[in-house]
């Protein structure tokens, strides 16, 4: 182990669970993670010092290089193998369409599953569709469903996507976690459509290989892998 970093476990070692997290962000996950982590280190752990970083993942990956960053969550397929990198990858987090509470599909179809066409009569919003996603679209609802001819707005502010739904007609296709506090409280609601869409998102825990790790990283890292656990377990909703 490197002198600096005999130095550094034993700096962490006096801190206990104390001292500071530097954590990069990529705009997905800055979305669903970065709210409940504030709450949660701020009620449970008031001593631990966090700062967040947005940015690309590219240059997310270059601060962590440097040693300006402690960890990144970026989502996983934006993240290539590398020997330098230590990569935990997250429980699959549930994607799905979601609507305000009085939206006239929820009254036209009472719970009965939805076609794909009779959804994309309606705006749709979401944060900007992979390949992926959309061979996926294209494969269960047809060439119809291309985002091309759906997808009416893209943004990675996934806030400002959703208080755009609670606000109109529009339809959130994301992953449901981060709507889950407005499904609980009434505000919004799921949308089942038929076939289901399948569709999920990964992230990633990203740290440096060899590199000591705080204790308060541990504590970080563990919220993060629990939260990305609950929106799985979703799942069977």
């Amino acid at each position: 182990m490197e002198t600096h970093e005999l130095k550094r476990a034993a700096a962490l070692l006096a801190d206990g669970q104390a001292g500071s997290v530097r954590l990069g962000l990529g705009a997905a996950p800055g979305a669903l993670f970065s709210s409940p982590l504030l709450i949660h280190m701020l009620r449970n752990h008031p001593k631990v010092g966090l700062q967040l970083h947005g940015g690309g993942p590219e240059l997310q990956l270059a601060a962590l290089r440097a040693r300006n960053l402690d960890a990144l969550v970026l989502t996983y397929r934006a993240v290539s193998p590398r020997e330098d990198l230590h990569i935990d990858v997250l429980p699959t987090m549930r994607s799905g369409f979601v609507c305000r509470r009085g939206h006239p599909l929820l009254k036209q179809r009472r719970g009965k599953p939805l076609r794909f066409d009779e959804l994309a009569r309606y705006p749709v919003v979401s944060t900007m569709v992979s390949d992926d996603v959309a061979r996926t679209m294209v494969e269960r609802y047809g060439s119809d469903a291309s985002p091309q001819r759906w997808l009416h707005v893209s943004s990675e502010d996934i806030g400002a996507l959703i208080e755009a739904v609670r606000n109109t007609d529009a339809i959130f296709l994301g992953v449901l976690a981060a709507t889950r506090a407005l499904q609980d409280s009434g505000e919004l609601a799921e949308l089942k459509v038929s076939p289901t869409a399948g569709l999920n998102a990964q992230f990633a825990f990203v740290t440096l290989e060899g590199r000591t790790e705080a204790p308060a990283l541990q504590l970080v890292r563990q919220f993060c892998m629990d939260l990305a656990q609950a929106g799985a377990d979703q799942s069977g909703a």
